[in-house]
């Protein structure tokens, strides 16, 4: 089991994502800040190439489309699947800045897709939370 937002849980979702079919165009860098963990405060970046996950590393970038951040439990429970990312948005659980339509719109065909529910539930299976 991978603690989450370990570098092991790092690895642990690419390789879970390396066998995501590719899909053109859906390209898109992110920033996550998840403050309040049993660590402090963990920013990590994720660099996503034709919908495959090309990068996910512990760290800090500029360069990225837009920032996520939200509270160790709130992603906890995005993790687990207890609650949506829509509705995480909506509440205000979860803040998205810098271009909004790359991670709401760009990516929305992957977050719809039979591979990320699969790769969700093999994720919450190996992460230990």
């Amino acid at each position: 089991m991978a603690a989450f937002l370990s570098a092991e849980w790092f690895a642990l979702v690419h390789e879970v994502a390396s066998s995501w079919p590719s899909r053109d165009g859906i390209d898109a860098s992110l920033q996550c800040v998840v403050a309040g963990a049993p660590a402090g405060k963990v920013q990590f970046v994720v660099r996503i190439v034709d919908g495959r996950i090309a990068e996910i590393a512990a760290g800090k970038s500029d360069a990225v489309d837009c920032t996520l951040q939200c509270s160790y439990a709130d992603a906890c429970a995005l993790a687990q699947g207890t609650v949506d990312r829509e509705v995480s948005y909506m509440r205000g659980d979860l803040k998205i800045d810098g271009n909004y339509a790359v991670y709401i719109l760009r990516l929305q065909p992957l977050f719809e897709s039979a591979e990320f529910a699969a790769a969700g539930q093999s994720l919450r299976e190996r992460t230990q939370f």
